[in-house]
C-alpha cells in the first residue's frame, strides 16, 4: 500500500516517517445492481496510537497524459454517495491493533446507464505527538503527522463493452477509450512491459523513450496495435 505524505512541517519530531496503516483488501470491484456489505481490515503499524477517520470520496483523474472525453463524466461516475462506512471514526487504534471496517454499497438506481462507476475509501490517520515536561517549557510544538491512504471502489453495471481506438504518435502511443468501462492492456517495448489502464471516457497519451524503435499494445495475448518509430 502506497502512502501519500500530505504535509510535514519543518519541526523535528520523534515519529517514524513510515506507512502507518496496513489495509486489506486494497481495491473492490462490485456489482451495481445489488446492495452488498464488504469488510476492510486496518492495522496500525506505527509505534503511536492513532485516530483514524474513514470516508468515501471521489477523486478526479490527475495523471499526466490523461484527458477526459466528456465534461460531465466526473460528476456522472461519482458513486461516493452510495457508499456507507461503519464506523467512520476509530478514536484510538493502538500499535499492532487491528480493526474491521464495514463498507456498504447501496444498489445504484435502475435509471443509471450501464457502465463503470467509482469512488475511493479515504483513510486519514492522525498520531498525537505528546510533549515532554521539558518541551512544555520550551518553544517546541505538538504536531499531528498525517499519512493518507486511498483504496478504489469500482462499481460495474451491465456487461463491459470495448470501444477503443489506438494510434501511433510521433514517438508514443495514444489510446482513446470511448466506452463506459475501463480499458486494460499491456504495453511492450524493448525489454519493458507495462500495464496500462485507461478509465472510461478518457484518452491516454503515453510517450515512449526516444530509443524505442517498436512498441506493441497487447490484450489477452493478442496484439492490438504495433507501432514502429
Amino acid at each position: 500500500m502506497k502512502c501519500v505524505l500530505l504535509a510535514l512541517f519543518s519541526f523535528i519530531v520523534s515519529f517514524p516517517a513510515t506507512c502507518q496503516l496496513l489495509i486489506a483488501p486494497t481495491r473492490f470491484v462490485l456489482d451495481a445492481e445489488r446492495s452488498v456489505t464488504e469488510k476492510i481490515v486496518v492495522e496500525n503499524t506505527s509505534d503511536q496510537p492513532l485516530r483514524l477517520d474513514i470516508k468515501a470520496v471521489y477523486r478526479p483523474i490527475t495523471s499526466q497524459g490523461v484527458r477526459r472525453l466528456r465534461d460531465d463524466i466526473e460528476r456522472e461516475e461519482d458513486i461516493s454517495d452510495f457508499l456507507q462506512i461503519s464506523p467512520p471514526i476509530i478514536r484510538k487504534l493502538n500499535p499492532n491493533q487491528r480493526r474491521t471496517i464495514r463498507l456498504r454499497l447501496k444498489a445504484l438506481p435502475s435509471d443509471k446507464a450501464n457502465g463503470e462507476y467509482r469512488a475511493y475509501i479515504h483513510f486519514s490517520p492522525t498520531a498525537n505527538v505528546a510533549l515532554t515536561e521539558e518541551d512544555k517549557t520550551s518553544s517546541a510544538f505538538a504536531l499531528n503527522f498525517k499519512v493518507n491512504s486511498y483504496i478504489p471502489v469500482y462499481v460495474q453495471k451491465g456487461q463491459p463493452e470495448q470501444d477503443v481506438s489506438v494510434l501511433c504518435d510521433a514517438h508514443g502511443i495514444r489510446i482513446q477509450n470511448k466506452s463506459n468501462y475501463q480499458f486494460n492492456a499491456m504495453l511492450k517495448y524493448g525489454d519493458w512491459t507495462q500495464n496500462l489502464v485507461v478509465v472510461r471516457n478518457a484518452e491516454l497519451n503515453k510517450p515512449l523513450p526516444i530509443t524505442t524503435t517498436e512498441a506493441q499494445l497487447i490484450q489477452h495475448e493478442q496484439v492490438l496495435q504495433r507501432c514502429s518509430f
